[in-house]
């Protein structure tokens, strides 16, 4: 297959089917999201029943080197190839395949050589980060499904692994292997998702080729693309270590507790992430179609964000020592400031970072993200002592505004769209909401169900409140998210029939 000639999964889209695969792009990362969130919940319960704390920790070494391994053998060579216009060949596909092999076989056999002295915990490692060469094969098939917004078959994969990771898992450790069968289940999971890639991409199996002029384009884009997730991965370390060693492990322990719940909301948010950037490199050459869409995104984004995320912020004082117990009680003041700030951060980087990734605009979003993680250290650090771990909610707020403001000056330089306007009404009307639902659920004691109440009571004062502010926005939401269910829904009769 020459260079730039289309792969049937790269076939030019009509308006209406770029559209619905991105409606149903956006309903099955989200549902595969929670499905995986639910099942990995389900999965760290049955095995910390059977293994010890000094297990886990072992394990999550291991999965800190996996981590780095992904981010160092992707390099951000595959956005590369997603945003381009021209679709990717077999020969450009084989040679960045064979430059993430080549990484992860290296990293490989480099952490074989380092277990041999060190013992049990490098040996871990060692199996563990032995699962990425089996990842990197995957990347071609990734590529091209991405590019073609065929998400279907990328969750099919993704839940495909997460099964048979957590079977293998509960079995072998149930059996006795404790933390090899942890290890080990790593491997299965990716080996899994590259044969079921194989199965559900057949153009993504391209052999091998060590030709670094194909790729080599693509590298000063690729670096700076990972710059922003290695940027994210040393703000959170370095915000951890900051509030270990200046509040204590205890307050480190709250912040990790309100974290996760902070996870729920953000997968809306990531699917939304996800499915822009491929949607945007489609229409980025078309100036008045991206201007509407990135429109069309924050709109949308405030509302059905602001909705969850003053249902979470009501709920938060009856919700937290009701579900996990009174000793975490003080988790819930960081929600408040943690869920303004997603409210107007994630809505403004889910309509803007696709965009500017699709036009190449790396050095705005790294710059925003750099701006946000040292603004989240400088306003949490100094605020630890005299207000506890709530300064981490509110360093979340302020560093939000200001990546916002950065991605939106960055934007707006290149199209007319108004992105901070139509926050106004979302986060006005979502912070008295979850204002009153905080203060029914306090009231109420500290108590699930007083979360259930308060929450349930911010959620319908927001959507009665933004429905007198603006009906019009409130329908185009519900639209898109009914939308959303129908077009993966429809996609699915139709496979069904053939």
């Amino acid at each position: 297959m020459g260079a730039g000639q289309p792969h049937g999964e790269d076939e030019a889209l009509s308006d209406s089917e770029l559209k619905r695969r991105a409606k149903a792009g956006v309903f099955l990362v989200s549902t595969r999201g929670l499905v995986i969130l639910l099942l990995g919940f389900a999965g760290n319960v049955v095995v910390a029943r059977l293994l010890n704390p000094h297990d886990f920790g072992v394990v999550a070494i291991g999965m800190s080197f996996v981590l780095f391994a992904g981010l160092v053998s992707d390099g951000g060579l595959g956005a590369g190839l997603i945003r381009r216009g021209e679709p990717p060949s077999d020969k450009e596909l084989g040679a960045l395949s064979a430059l993430q092999l080549g990484v992860t076989l290296a990293m490989t056999a480099v952490a074989v050589a380092l277990a041999v002295p060190f013992g049990e915990i490098a040996w871990v490692t060692a199996i563990m980060v032995g699962s990425m060469p089996f990842v990197a094969l995957q990347f071609p098939g990734r590529i091209l499904l991405e590019r073609a917004l065929l998400y279907r078959r990328l969750v099919a994969v993704e839940m495909t692994q997460v099964l048979c990771f957590q079977g293998w898992a509960i079995g072998t450790v149930a059996a006795g292997f404790g933390v090899w069968g942890l290890a080990t289940a790593t491997v299965v999971r990716a080996l899994t998702g590259t044969v079921m890639m194989a199965f559900v991409c057949p153009a993504g199996r391209v052999r091998p080729r060590p030709e670094f002029r194909l790729i080599k384009p693509l590298i000063a884009f690729g670096l700076r693309f990972q710059a922003v997730n290695v940027t994210w991965l040393l703000r959170d370390q370095a915000l951890n270590l900051c509030v270990a060693a200046l509040g204590g492990v205890s307050q480190l322990g709250l912040w990790t507790l309100a974290r996760r719940l902070m996870e729920m909301p953000y997968l809306l948010l990531h699917s939304l992430w996800q499915v822009s950037f491929p949607t945007m490199s489609r229409l980025s050459a078309d100036k008045e179609r991206s201007t509407r869409l990135v429109q069309q995104a924050v709109d949308i984004a405030s509302v059905g964000m602001g909705l969850v995320l003053t249902a979470l912020a009501g709920s938060a004082p009856g919700l937290v020592p009701g579900l996990f117990g009174t000793q975490w009680r003080d988790a819930a003041v960081i929600l408040p400031g943690a869920c303004l700030g997603l409210a107007v951060g994630g809505a403004v980087s889910v309509a803007t970072q696709g965009y500017l990734y699709a036009i190449g605009d790396v050095q705005a979003v790294l710059r925003a993200t750099l701006l946000q993680a040292v603004t989240w250290l400088a306003v949490t650090l100094p605020l630890l002592a005299p207000l506890g771990v709530a300064s981490v909610g509110l360093g979340w707020f302020l560093s939000a505004a200001v990546e916002a403001l950065v991605l939106s000056r960055a934007t707006t330089r290149r199209i007319p769209v108004r992105l901070f306007r139509p926050l106004l009404a979302p986060v006005l009307v979502g912070v008295c909401s979850s204002s009153l639902g905080w203060t029914v659920s306090a009231r109420g004691g500290e108590t699930l169900w007083s979360g259930i109440v308060g929450g349930t009571c911010g959620a319908v004062l927001f959507t009665a409140g933004m429905t007198a502010a603006n009906r019009r926005l409130v329908r185009q939401t519900y639209g898109f998210a009914a939308g959303s269910v129908r077009a993966a829904l429809s996609r699915t009769r139709r496979e069904e029939g053939r």
